[in-house]
């Protein structure tokens, strides 16, 4: 029997590598604690820190219009009610994506209409979008997953020839670029979340950005009534409206725009960290027989490091399991996982007529899916693998480590597939 860690050998990572996120500094304590002293806690309209950090959004992205929400799922939601969406609208969206994705879009009364993914990204796949278009098709939605752009010329591309609206979640991938453009700036409107994993971590919040002076206004009464948009309500069909808006209370917490500024200001240092640690991966995994580096298009000309997810491919492991590959690596000290939800397409909101939420204007005709419709998306799911995303560049010592334990498992293929067998077996 090898020396894996699995079977009682010394484990390649002695110690486990700590991972530390949000990386909170001194300065960012003293800024929230300095407001909450002076009773700084909330806001009526665009005012304090959620104003200052409204414009570093807007002076990044270069687009005149930036609105601070409670979360990037509201930041979602007003994107969709700002394109004014409604009964009857279809939405093409990534079956492979977080669920604030997509039912936003039926909080709109809209009809979201799932698309496969991309089989080395889980991106969403613009060949597969084009079956789905239908001429009740008025928008899409696309995510940034796990930090890798989607190719946005291609989305222009594709949107200008079918005449929609194009929303940009970059909840997972603040920072990141494709073709040189930062993701956020080339869509009708972009979401992002703010929330503590993410790369501009509030705690909890959110960041529409937009070009549209249209769907900017519906997104202020949609949901920051009363002094707000009485002050940013410019439309004089809407002006009557605007005190009390759509009723919906999106306003972001100071406190957290006080944590996100500091955040912000740093976000392209902690890029250049994670990128130094996603091409260490890369070395190493390229250099280790069975191995191979996470997937990344030509046209990523920054990634935003949320995710490092290679690919498992069992043939070059003579069939063994990713379960037992998995379960080798972190019995090795390597904390590797995968992904843990479906696909949007197997979930019972997709899958039964009965959704249990009446109230919304859910068609009665609306597609179910079934299993192996969207295949690609369930072999990513099926073959993606994740390593952390540290945020600080891991020392000589632990990327030693690791190319050990890649190393051991490698040679160790026979005895972890012998394993495997009398698992199954049992």
């Amino acid at each position: 029997m090898s020396d894996l860690a699995l079977f009682g050998g010394e484990p390649a990572l002695r110690e486990p590598v700590e991972m530390t996120w949000p990386l909170i500094s001194d300065a960012d304590v003293a800024r929230v604690a300095d407001a909450a002293r002076r009773g700084e806690i909330s806001y009526d309209a665009s005012e304090g820190f959620v104003a200052e950090l409204e414009g570093v959004f807007r002076a990044r992205l270069g687009r005149p219009y930036a609105l601070a929400t409670s979360s990037g799922t509201a930041a979602l939601h007003s994107a969709f009610f700002g394109l004014s969406l409604g009964r009857g609208d279809e939405v093409l969206a990534p079956t492979y994506t977080y669920l604030a994705t997509v039912m936003p879009i039926v909080a709109c009364n809209a009809t979201p209409v799932l698309v496969d993914a991309e089989p080395d990204t889980g991106n969403i796949d613009l060949d597969d979008a084009e079956r789905h278009v239908t001429p009740r098709t008025r928008a899409m939605v696309v995510t940034h997953l796990s930090g890798h752009p989607v190719d946005m010329e291609r989305v222009v591309r594709f949107a200008r020839r079918h005449g929609l609206k194009v929303v940009e979640d970059c909840s997972q991938a603040h920072g990141a670029a494709s073709a040189g453009a930062e993701v956020g700036t080339r869509g009708d409107v972009a979401a992002f979340s703010l929330q503590g994993r993410k790369l501009v971590p509030a705690g909890e919040g959110g960041m529409l950005a937009t070009s549209d002076t249209d769907v900017y206004e519906r997104a202020v009464m949609l949901g920051h009534f009363a002094a707000r948009s009485e002050q940013e309500v410019h439309t004089p069909r809407r002006v009557p409206f605007a005190k009390l808006g759509y009723g919906l209370n999106y306003r972001m917490h100071p406190l957290g725009a006080a944590l996100a500024l500091g955040q912000i200001e740093r976000l392209d240092q902690h890029l250049d960290w994670r990128a130094a640690t996603f091409a260490a991966y890369d070395e190493l995994l390229r250099e280790t027989p069975g191995f191979a580096p996470a997937p990344r298009q030509a046209h990523v000309t920054r990634h935003g490091g949320y995710s490092y997810q290679p690919l498992y491919d069992p043939a070059a492991w003579g069939g063994l399991p990713r379960s037992v590959f998995i379960e080798a690596l972190r019995a090795e000290g390597v904390p590797a996982t995968v992904p843990s939800s479906p696909p949007l397409h197997r979930e019972a909101f997709f899958t039964h007529a009965d959704t249990g939420i009446e109230t919304f204007a859910v068609p009665q005709d609306r597609h179910l899916y079934r299993a192996g419709e969207l295949p690609a998306s369930e072999a990513y799911v099926a073959s993606a693998w994740r390593l952390p995303a540290y945020p600080q560049p891991l020392s000589a010592e632990k990327l030693a480590g690791f190319a050990e334990a890649f190393r051991k498992v490698a040679a160790g293929a026979d005895d972890l597939r012998r394993y495997g067998e009398i698992g199954a077996v049992r």
